[in-house]
């Protein structure tokens, strides 16, 4: 019989970006920040957009990465705000269209060193809802059993997220593989479909599978929505994670399965009012630090940015600057760049600005000789600021610190490890540039 599902992944609930992000907006007052809630709209907008699908769907599928956190980023669970969007919206879109959910548990949302899973709650909440858990995984493999969820139309067999080098330093990846096409072979006449969280970049993506013969693989943990093969598709991510994920159309997938086994995928692309860039920037040798600042408010200007504050539309900019002048160190260009985000994300400001981030590529420059060169080298292969910055992104800063300030303090100290003639650190000297 024929069998049609809704293939979506990589919702990543509960995300909330931090780095250079204008404080105090709100996308739910005093419950959830703007960016934060751009993911449960858009989770909520994809449910509502299938539930409305003619001819409707047999099984939505979701291949992984439901929630954002736990990962090795931020071991805390999801926000409150997270999990009661997932329940609400589960629970109104199964009991109004009968269709069944199953998510699969990807390397997000996950408690690494513990043998519990945020799926195992979710379901005790949505009774009706199915899951597939690297529990339910550790267990079939164990028993020597499938991971199978059978419905009317389809089976679907569950591949939950599993690290390659855990099955290696357990001496089990032989097993692991016999165990696919030994107990994850189709059986009946229905349609098979299979669903994995991985990726050959990782080695998560076990490609045993692909010899089974099921009639689709849904596939998740890759952002790109792409076929992988033939009838083997990335849904992709729904909402923009990374600023680098902007070339990528979002959505979600419909697929059609018919009784001669022909497969029809229909791509379901999203749209967006909030504005995403991530633009490169070119600094010429002319360049001055006055000059570049002047470049980056005109292209504020041209792309509409210099305007009236306006939740919905206000974007999200990041800047890559490819190299540096000899005008325009990096330091200073990214201590100027720092006054022009507070400027810019002030209230009232006059720019439409949720989020202003920036990289500066290193060039490679001659210096002499250091009396510690690997402390120096270190230093100049690095950019301090940069790495710094990325390193608070991984971290949950309580918003009573200044993200800035803070990377001010970590550039200063490493200048200062570098050169010990530098003055002594004091808060004065980390906040004249700020006044």
């Amino acid at each position: 019989m024929p069998a049609r599902i809704a293939h979506i992944s990589d919702t990543h609930l509960g995300t909330r970006p931090g780095r250079g992000v204008k404080h105090n907006v709100w996308g739910v007052e005093l419950r959830t920040r703007l960016l934060e809630n751009d993911f449960y709209e858009r989770f909520a907008e994809v449910f509502d957009i299938i539930a409305n699908l003619d001819p409707p769907v047999d099984l939505v599928v979701h291949s992984g990465d439901l929630y954002n956190s736990p990962w090795e980023g931020n071991p805390q669970q999801p926000p409150i705000m997270a999990q009661e969007t997932t329940i609400s919206t589960l629970q109104n879109f199964i009991e109004s269209t009968g269709i069944p959910v199953l998510i699969l548990e990807g390397n997000h949302g996950i408690y690494r060193s513990l043998r519990v899973s945020l799926l195992d709650s979710l379901k005790l909440a949505i009774p009706d809802l199915e899951i597939a858990t690297q529990q339910d995984l550790r267990h079939a493999l164990s028993e020597q059993a499938p991971l199978v969820h059978s419905f009317e139309k389809l089976d679907v067999f569950c591949f939950p997220f599993m690290e390659r080098n855990v099955l290696e330093s357990a001496g089990i990846l032989v097993d692991f593989t016999d165990w696919i096409t030994t107990f994850q072979r189709p059986d009946s006449k229905k349609p098979s479909v299979a669903v994995a969280h991985g990726m050959d970049l990782d080695g998560s993506l076990y490609s045993d599978m692909f010899s089974m013969g099921y009639d689709y693989i849904a596939l998740g943990h890759d952002h790109h929505q792409h076929k992988h093969a033939k009838n083997v598709w990335y849904a992709g991510s729904p909402e923009r994670w990374r600023f680098d994920e902007i070339r990528h159309e979002k959505g979600f997938l419909v697929v059609d399965i018919e009784d001669n086994g022909d497969v029809t995928i229909n791509q379901h692309p999203l749209e967006y009012k909030r504005p995403v860039y991530n633009e490169q920037m070119s600094i010429e040798d002319d360049d001055s630090i006055e000059s570049v600042i002047g470049h980056i408010e005109d292209w504020f200007e041209t792309n509409g940015i210099k305007a009236d504050w306006d939740p919905k539309t206000a974007a999200r900019v990041r800047l890559v600057f490819d190299r540096t002048s000899l005008h325009v160190s990096s330091l200073d260009l990214g201590l100027e760049l720092e006054n022009l985000r507070m400027k810019a994300l002030s209230q009232n400001s006059g720019y439409n600005l949720v989020q202003f981030v920036w990289t500066i590529k290193q060039t490679t420059t001659k210096h002499e000789e250091a009396s510690y060169p690997e402390i120096e080298s270190e230093y100049l292969i690095e950019n301090p600021e940069e790495d710094f910055r990325a390193y608070l992104e991984t971290l949950d800063i309580d918003e009573k610190y200044d993200e800035s300030i803070l990377t001010r303090i970590a550039v200063q100290a490493l200048l200062m490890a570098v050169d010990p003639s530098e003055e002594r650190l004091t808060f004065d000297k980390i906040t004249e540039d700020t006044e």
